[in-house]
């Protein structure tokens, strides 16, 4: 007989301590330098996103280490982003160091990037040679630039080049006309909204707010800027504040800017291209592909390597048979044919969009062959996925 796993957990599984939007964050502003990791070490770090919600996490550090540590431990969740400094303190004097372009050209040939920043430049100091030369490794890289600038710095890396991808930090903390001015300008700009909190009334979106939000629905994304230490601690309280005036928006919008736009940011770079060329691949311990001729499903689990007897979680990309991913709903579960049982406990299902869901609650409490079965709704009808697990000892 199958029964849940107990009434606070399941209960918690089911419903998240979560106020309003309840689904998939990206943060857009995630800092992990030296004296972070020092005090969190990654492990801890990598746990603190997750426990947040978050789906990714756009990660720079100072010096790159930070963000390389975070990313070999968790690629899934990670979006790695090159920042221009080797250490604190070199916000205004790193455009008139030489060997940061050569440092940056060597990193983006060494590793995998989606972006370049966070770095400060503001007015005419856009227009300096280093800065020039990383508008153009972002162009060559296929790489977006995060830019801590005024609307001043912005329009000049625009021209520059015209095509660049740039996320504008904070918003550039302009006022509210010279956002809208400048997002109306240049259809490659997208805000994130770290530190700004004019938005927000308790729980509920300001009018001109709303407004912006309603006009630009593509352009905004969350951050938090984790600058200091100890602004860690504030990313899951942080992600439950975004919750709440997430509410407050018709649904779409909600998403979008909840992750939608920083995802589709990602995917215009050569990272974005190359990361979802083929997502449904299995590349590692743990992962496995269920499939039938209609449809295909990857299946990771964590940890790895389950226990007998003991409780892991599964998450599921669901794609179409050439391997693009497919906006669809997917569940869970698993059996032993030959025993003719099931789990002994009833999984829940998160469905996070984009054809992902996320399944907690299973436990493989036998050795033996299980049959994992990955049940998709498609709009042709439900397909039921089927790969053979064997569980040892």
């Amino acid at each position: 007989m199958r029964h849940a796993i107990g009434l606070g957990l399941a209960a918690a599984m089911a419903a998240p301590a979560w106020a309003g939007y309840q689904g998939p964050l990206v943060d857009t502003h995630i800092h992990y330098s030296r004296d972070a990791w020092d005090n969190l070490p990654p492990p801890q770090a990598i746990a603190a996103l997750r426990e947040a919600g978050l789906e990714r996490a756009f990660v720079s550090s100072s010096s790159d280490e930070g963000t390389q540590k975070l990313y070999t431990l968790a690629p899934e969740l990670v979006v790695p982003v090159l920042r221009p400094y080797r250490a604190r303190g070199e916000l205004s004097s790193w455009l008139h160091d030489a060997t940061v372009g050569d440092m940056l050209a060597s990193l983006i040939a060494k590793n995998r990037y989606a972006g370049i920043g966070e770095f400060h430049v503001s007015g005419t100091n856009a227009d300096l040679p280093l800065l020039k030369r990383v508008v153009q490794l972002a162009e060559d890289n296929g790489l977006f630039l995060h830019a801590h600038a005024d609307a001043d710095a912005i329009e000049r890396m625009f021209a520059q080049n015209p095509d660049a991808l740039i996320l504008w930090a904070h918003c550039g903390f302009e006022a509210i006309h010279v956002v809208r001015d400048t997002l109306g300008k240049y259809p490659n700009l997208w805000a994130d909204l770290a530190f700004r909190s004019e938005h927000d009334e308790g729980g509920q979106v300001a009018d001109d707010w709303r407004q912006l939000f309603q006009d630009f629905p593509r352009r905004f994304m969350l951050g938090t800027d984790t600058y200091a230490p100890e602004r860690w601690y504030f990313v899951s309280i942080h992600a439950n504040n975004n919750r709440a005036w997430l509410g407050d928006l018709p649904a779409e919008l909600a998403k979008r800017i909840a992750y939608r736009n920083a995802m589709e940011l990602v995917a215009a770079t050569r990272y974005g291209k190359s990361a979802v060329a083929d997502p449904c691949q299995a590349a590692g311990k743990g992962q496995f592909v269920a499939k039938n001729d209609k449809v295909q499903a990857l299946v990771r689990l964590k940890p790895a390597e389950p226990r007998v007897g003991e409780h892991f979680e599964a998450f599921v990309q669901v794609c179409d048979p050439a391997g693009a991913p497919l906006d669809v709903a997917a569940t869970l579960d698993a059996g032993m044919p030959s025993h003719g049982h099931g789990m002994n406990y009833t999984p829940v299902t998160t469905q996070l969009g984009g054809g992902k869901a996320h399944a907690k609650g299973l436990m493989f409490h036998m050795p033996g062959e299980w049959q994992v079965t990955v049940n998709v709704q498609t709009p042709g009808g439900k397909q039921r996925l089927k790969y053979a697990y064997e569980m040892g000892f």
